[in-house]
């Protein structure tokens, strides 16, 4: 490749961040003509085509093909130019924006009321604040011409939520009020428990006594003498037949046993 006639371009003025001259990776330029990014071969610009998707040489050649590159600064100079460059672009860069919180919306009044000894809000206190949100809610719909048409509008929908949540924190109250009760009845029939149950105690230990008691099964009559029953074998007749059963049983199970642990 011959460089071509144009006068050789200075490192020094190319821009730091249009240059690649980092150790372990190719040297490599943006081209001043096309614009883009190509590497170097023998300080120039190696050759290439405006178009690259036209191949064989039919494409337009680039005109800053060839481009003789005078590298007059050394590799640590050119390191020192991109940091500077680098500071002066975070420099410019614009302060990091900081957004204030959104304002928490205010505690409904359904959960202003008094609360209870298990934090439940007090049944009493509820039953006036339900029956207003739903004054407020049938008010609205009478007033409002777009939920009086069948639609909602946000105002209706807000009332309509905050009068299921005072709903939903009375059927809570109920709930824990019933449970309250169970428990201080339950506490009140503890004595009239504990004195049933000293009442029958006595009768409960007589019975546990009682199955305690093994009963001695009646004597029964002899039985009668049992006949006698001739003896079982118990050595083989023939011992050289049965040695060679033995033998030919143990073969066979070596034989399973080396198919089974052959891989399938």
């Amino acid at each position: 490749m011959r460089p071509s006639r144009r006068p050789a371009l200075k490192a020094s003025d190319i821009p730091p961040q249009n240059l690649n001259l980092r150790e372990g990776e190719r040297h490599s330029i943006v081209c001043p003509d096309c614009k883009s990014w190509h590497p170097l071969y023998r300080k120039m610009i190696k050759t290439h085509h405006l178009d690259r998707e036209v191949r064989s040489g039919r494409a337009p050649r680039c005109p800053g093909s060839a481009q003789l590159i005078d590298m007059n600064i050394s590799v640590e100079q050119w390191g020192e130019r991109m940091l500077a460059a680098d500071s002066t672009a975070t420099g410019r860069r614009s302060a990091r924006q900081h957004y204030k919180p959104l304002a928490q919306p205010p505690t409904p009044t359904y959960r202003l009321a008094d609360r209870g000894p298990q934090g439940t809000p007090t049944l009493h206190r509820l039953l006036p604040l339900l029956e207003h949100a739903r004054h407020a809610v049938d008010q609205h719909r009478a007033t409002c011409s777009c939920c009086t048409a069948g639609g909602r509008c946000e105002t209706g929908r807000a009332l309509e939520v905050r009068a299921a949540e005072t709903r939903a924190s009375c059927t809570i109250a109920r709930e824990q009020l019933k449970h309250q009760e169970r428990q201080r009845g339950g506490r009140a029939a503890a004595p009239k428990r504990e004195a049933g149950w000293a009442a029958v105690l006595p009768a409960v230990q007589d019975a546990d006594t009682r199955r305690a008691v093994v009963p001695v099964p009646p004597a029964r009559p002899e039985a009668p003498a049992q006949a006698e029953v001739p003896s079982v074998p118990t050595e083989p007749y023939d011992f050289e037949t049965f040695d060679r059963r033995q033998a030919e049983l143990g073969k066979q199970y070596a034989q399973r046993k080396t198919t089974a642990a052959l891989p399938t």
